[in-house]
């Protein structure tokens, strides 16, 4: 027999990052521990190998993400060297009208990384159709407040190419950000 924060942590230790982060992310997300007492545990029950994989792994946890495939989206952030990326934001326009939530932003590059996981399209009975439509008049919005937005699908996941693009794009609008503060 185990308990929850020793098989947590064995799983901080034992498995790849991504897979780790998720496991835990879903542990404090559905408040069964939270960090601070995966933190406690873990100091006051060393082990003899993985000790800096758990720390890293801890260090990645947040309970805002909403799904696996979120959790998994931002350890590729971390694993790219990507920054800035926020989990949930809400944007707003100039205004102050709220245009949406999404999965993830980086507020100052204005970039956007959106998890595309079909589900939403056929959840609580919602005809897919319609609810296309609203993604798509959300991000029509986005764009027009000049956030770059980016698609991730499953696949896209475990593969470089999109990440690279995403940290291609944010590097960009953030030189393009400094040489306007500077002008």
């Amino acid at each position: 027999m185990t308990t929850v924060l020793q098989t947590l942590l064995d799983i901080a230790r034992d498995c790849p990052l991504a897979f780790s982060v998720a496991a835990l992310d879903a542990a404090v997300r559905s408040s069964v521990v939270t960090v601070d007492q995966m933190r406690s545990f873990s100091e006051a029950h060393p082990v003899r190998t993985g000790t800096r994989k758990i720390v890293k792994v801890l260090e990645n946890v947040d309970a805002r993400r909403e799904s696996v495939a979120e959790s998994i989206c931002a350890v590729r952030f971390v694993e790219h060297s990507i920054p800035g990326f926020e989990p949930q934001v809400d944007i707003r326009d100039g205004g102050g009208k709220h245009l949406g939530r999404t999965d993830f932003a980086n507020r100052r590059a204005k970039v956007i990384a959106e998890f595309d996981g079909a589900g939403k399209y056929h959840l609580d009975g919602a005809d897919p159709q319609l609810t296309f439509e609203r993604e798509r008049r959300r991000e029509y919005a986005l764009r027009n407040e000049g956030w770059l937005v980016f698609r991730v699908r499953w696949s896209d996941l475990f593969s470089a190419d999109l990440f690279l693009r995403i940290g291609e794009s944010v590097r960009r609008r953030l030189v393009v950000d400094d040489s306007r503060r500077e002008a």
